[in-house]
């Protein structure tokens, strides 16, 4: 299961804000990023939405130029390993209001995923990540290997660690960050984290309303 259950309430959520922008990583087919930029394209004068993959799809790019926005409704589709992206985000002083975490399904790539997590969201920020409890939880997956990856130069190639998979790195994270909580407040893999209890919970609000 995707995080796309998700996407009514992260709506909700990023319209809440007066300029609200987000992170995606793993955008494959644009499902979610295309539909949350033009979403704020009705719904907010301006925003900033950023999307990482290891391969942007024609596709996709063709979606987002048909999306109808403003100059001060921007969107970028950034081709590239997050772990040489995002660090580059950071420099520029970037945060954002959501992340949205589906990139390559492995420990090691998840981990350091996680240890940018707090340079690069807003305090009061959210961060969905799916594959937590799903078939790449508990063992790894390298997109490097992936059939029509093999020549991708920006998949990492594979890295051996003591522990496995998306939820693995979570877990160690989480237990490491005692500030940060998380809850699934739909069944299947996606995992919600914020700061503190109370900003969990005002996320949950927009999953009623």
């Amino acid at each position: 299961m995707a995080y796309h259950g998700y996407v009514p309430a992260c709506k909700k959520f990023l319209c809440s804000r007066e300029s609200p922008n987000f992170l995606e990583v793993g955008v494959d087919r644009g499902v979610t990023f295309i539909s949350l930029v033009a979403f704020l394209a009705r719904a907010r004068e301006k925003s900033l939405a950023v999307g990482v993959d290891v391969f942007v799809q024609e596709q996709v790019e063709i979606m987002l130029a048909f999306v109808d926005r403003t100059m001060q409704q921007q969107a970028f589709l950034l081709e590239g390993n997050s772990l040489d992206v995002l660090p580059k985000l950071i420099e520029q002083g970037v945060t954002f209001d959501l992340l949205l975490l589906d990139g390559d399904h492995n420990y090691f790539t998840v981990s350091q995923e996680l240890a940018l997590v707090d340079k690069l969201l807003k305090p009061d920020g959210i961060l969905i990540i799916d594959d937590y409890n799903g078939r790449w939880g508990r063992q790894d997956l390298f997109y490097s290997e992936r059939e029509g990856y093999e020549n991708n130069s920006f998949a990492s190639k594979r890295v051996e660690t003591e522990r496995h998979g998306v939820g693995s790195a979570v877990d160690d994270w989480l237990a490491s960050a005692p500030s940060w909580t998380s809850a699934q407040f739909l069944s299947g893999e996606p995992i919600v984290i914020a700061r503190d209890r109370a900003k969990l919970e005002a996320f949950r609000t927009h999953m009623k309303s």
